[in-house]
Formats: C-alpha cells, structure tokens, sequence
C-alpha cells in the first residue's frame, strides 16, 4: 500500500512538473510603433526616407531576429526594406530616394513583419502620406 501511494505521488509531482516546465506558450515580437518620414537632404540634394520601427518581445529583446518593412505604392509595385537594430526597442534604415524606388510625397501602403528566433511574427499594417 505504501509503495502505490508514494508511486501515485510521484507521477502526480511528475505530471504537475510536465505541465509547469514542458509546456512553452508561444509568444511573439510585439511591434509597437511605426514612423515614416521623407525629407529633403541638401547636402546628399536628395530626398532621404527615414524608416523607424520600434519592437518589443515579452521573453528578451535578443530574440527578435530580424524587422522587415514593405511599401507598396498605387500601382502595386513594391519596396523592400530589411531593418537594423539601433538602440534598446528601435529597428531603422535611413535611404537615400535615388537608391530606392520611392517618391516622397506619394501614398504607400506600409507592412510591417517582425520576427523572432522561434519563428513567430507580429504584423502591422499602416501607411504612408507625406
């Protein structure tokens, strides 16, 4: 009797444990902010696009991967923009327009894709009017 009692405890703290450590409950980045900015450079006499995104991740900072941004204009052509980590939650890239095919002052429908090392995404969607 007392070897099944102390057998049904075992499996009970074994199951317990299972259920507090083995199970991982997927969370993902957390993009909570987006700003786009185009503005006249002088000194490059170019138009330079200022692309901010900022990103959080509920496990550590370190898991986010990569910050990819894509802009799609009336016309439905498209623009890439794979994003750098620059700080503590921020996530940029500064173009020049003659490098891209943007034009400032047009419309552009924005998508914002952040992930982390496990795979999961976080999404947004904005745009873009100057």
């Amino acid at each position: 009797m007392q070897i099944l009692r102390s057998l049904f405890l075992f499996l009970a703290a074994l199951v317990v444990m299972t259920f507090m450590y083995g199970c991982y409950t997927p969370v993902s980045p957390d993009i909570f902010g987006v700003h786009i900015s185009c503005h006249f450079n002088p000194g490059y006499d170019d138009h330079m696009w200022i692309l901010q995104v900022w990103v959080d991740h509920p496990i550590q900072l370190q898991d986010i991967r990569e910050v990819e941004l894509y802009m799609y204009n009336a016309y439905g052509e498209m623009s890439y923009f794979d994003l750098r980590p620059d700080g503590t939650y921020l996530w940029n890239e500064v173009v020049l327009e003659q490098n891209t095919d943007l034009t400032c002052g047009r419309w552009y429908d924005i998508d914002v894709v952040a992930t982390d090392y496990y795979g999961y995404t976080d999404f947004l969607q904005t745009y873009y009017q100057k």
